[in-house]
């Protein structure tokens, strides 16, 4: 039986004449299984599988280690493909355990980073770009039929001028910051490698962060989940922030102390914030952050955009190129990614 490689019935309904003229090309044969919840294979068919695209139809429904029926029947077949390669999928992030522990077994992940990184980094400038310019206050007032300006300590201070701290210079980032520099914010960015990057008018290492918080107006998490960065902004760095600022996060819940992040904005030691990603997800509706009108929620969902889904193929197609070629593969992680 020849090496397979599993795709979704959509992927290939979709893509299927460029992923057969990839393969057509390779040197070596490999043949498309069609993945359907539905889908049962032999023991040998298993033993077959050489790589798979997680793609974003079949993880559809699936919230954070809770996964959607088709994503459940799909790792079915993963944990029991044991001379799996390579496996391809759709996000970005790479801190979702069964992708470790697949890492730590010997196969080798390619992510879609880059596919959702200008639907993410837009949401996020434009949750910032909101609360910056009080539209908060404005949709509350419509939502009662009152006519109610902001006057006095409520009108907002001019966007430029003001500085956004970014943790994290990657695609996502980088969109970010072109945004709120293209609106005269400051933007400095905090990443390992402190070398310059476009659109930062400087770039510092994480030792930095603290002497930062002190005079940002933002602070805005794009950096991924690893152990270096879980509970980075904690009650202590919170703390240091002023009253006036901001916080932004597309990242990961756990990169936040969601807790600390609560009482600081309840009490008005930070004064707003959007955010997209929480410690438990679904958001419980228990949740204090529903009710503070300082907030804005968006389900994890600042991705949502027609061309991600497609965007992400394109991604697979390459790297299914190179997988063949045996060349280099863009966006492969690490083990302690």
């Amino acid at each position: 039986m020849n090496p397979t490689l599993l795709l979704s019935a959509k992927v290939i309904a979709e893509f299927g004449p460029r992923i057969n003229d990839i393969l057509a090309a390779a040197p070596r044969r490999i043949d498309i299984v069609s993945f359907t919840p539905a889908l049962q294979l032999a023991p040998e068919q298993i033993a077959a599988l050489e790589a798979a695209y997680y793609s974003r139809d079949v993880w559809e429904g699936t919230e954070k280690s809770v996964l959607s029926p088709a994503a459940q029947a799909f790792w079915a077949i993963i944990d029991r493909a044991q001379n799996l390669k390579w496996m391809a999928v759709y996000s970005a992030g790479m801190d979702q355990q069964r992708y470790v522990d697949a890492m730590k077994r010997g196969v080798r992940l390619t992510s879609s980073a880059g596919a959702q990184s200008e639907s993410v980094g837009l949401a996020c400038a434009t949750g910032v770009l909101a609360l910056a310019r009080g539209v908060p206050h404005w949709l509350n007032a419509q939502r009662r039929h009152e006519w109610s300006p902001l006057r006095g300590k409520d009108v907002p201070p001019d966007i430029p001028g003001q500085t956004a701290v970014i943790v994290g210079t990657g695609y996502i980032g980088t969109v970010i910051a072109r945004v709120l520099r293209a609106a005269g914010m400051k933007t400095i960015g905090v990443r390992r490698n402190a070398a310059p990057a476009e659109h930062f008018d400087q770039v510092l290492s994480p030792s930095a962060l603290d002497s930062l918080l002190p005079a940002c107006d933002w602070l805005v998490i794009a950096c991924p989940l690893v152990p270096e960065t879980r509970n980075l902004i904690d009650a202590r760095r919170l703390a240091l922030m002023k009253p006036a600022a901001g916080i932004a996060n597309i990242a990961r819940g756990e990169i936040i102390d969601e807790a600390a992040m609560v009482e600081a904005l309840k009490a008005g030691r930070i004064k707003q914030a959007y955010l997209d990603v929480f410690h438990t997800e679904p958001l419980p509706a228990s949740s204090p952050l529903w009710d503070l009108p300082n907030v804005l929620i968006s389900p994890h969902n600042a991705g949502a955009s027609t061309g991600t889904y497609a965007r992400g193929v394109e991604i697979f197609m390459r790297n299914l190129q190179r997988y063949l070629q045996a060349q280099p593969l863009i966006n492969e992680a690490a083990v302690d990614s």
